[in-house]
């Protein structure tokens, strides 16, 4: 395993997956057959409530992109648009028998009561 520490907290998956990928490579080895890689998230701080960096500063443009990613996948679909660097021709499908229903975030998952 390999941890990262971000010099800012970050939303932008664009850092966190660049992070990631960096991360994959420094570990990588020729010739071993991998069957499962995850990324782990910790030391969440809410977005309005962080220290910021005197010298490093989240690119602008980064916060406007991924509201547009999160409003068309919210309108179409999870994952219907992705990043570059995601498996595009991914095969399998993650198992989810045992996903937790979500309430706050899923609008289908609301219970309707009649």
């Amino acid at each position: 395993s390999k941890m990262i520490q971000l010099a800012y907290p970050t939303d932008s998956s664009l850092i966190i997956s660049n992070e990631a990928v960096k991360a994959v490579a420094a570990m990588f080895k020729k010739g071993i057959k991998y069957k499962r890689a995850g990324v782990v998230v910790t030391g969440l701080v809410p977005t309005n409530n962080h220290q910021l960096h005197l010298f490093l500063q989240e690119n602008p443009k980064h916060k406007p992109l991924m509201n547009a990613i999160d409003k068309l996948n919210g309108k179409y679909g999870d994952h219907k648009l992705k990043l570059a660097n995601q498996d595009l021709k991914r095969t399998w499908k993650m198992r989810q028998e045992r996903l937790s229903p979500r309430y706050t975030t899923n609008i289908n998952d609301i219970l309707k009561v009649k």
